[in-house]
C-alpha cells in the first residue's frame, strides 16, 4: 500500500462584507474548539440575517464560520462538583 498523496485541494478564506446601507436584523454567533495533533483549532460560525437597503423587505441570510489556530486551548468548561448536569436539568 503505498502513502503517496493522490489529491489535493485548496480552500481559501471566506469573507463577507455588508453591502453599505444594509440593516442587520439578527446575528449570533458560536465558538467551538478542537484537540488536534500540535495544539486546538478554533471556529467561530456566525449566522447573520440582515436586509439592504434596495430592498428592506427582502431577508437575506449569511453564514460562514473564521478558523483558528491555537496552541492553548483558549476556553476551559467547569462543572460544579455537588450536581451533574443531568440533575440540574430534572
Amino acid at each position: 500500500m503505498s502513502d503517496a498523496i493522490t489529491s489535493a485541494e485548496f480552500e481559501s478564506k471566506r469573507e463577507f462584507n455588508l453591502p453599505e446601507g444594509a440593516t442587520i436584523i439578527k446575528k449570533s454567533s458560536s465558538i467551538s474548539v478542537e484537540e488536534i495533533e500540535n495544539g486546538f483549532i478554533l471556529r467561530k460560525s456566525y449566522d447573520i440575517q440582515w436586509a439592504s437597503l434596495e430592498s428592506p423587505t427582502d431577508t437575506k441570510y449569511e453564514y460562514f464560520t473564521k478558523k483558528w489556530y491555537s496552541k492553548e486551548n483558549p476556553i476551559q468548561i467547569t462543572m460544579p462538583k455537588e450536581k451533574s448536569l443531568a440533575d440540574k436539568l430534572q
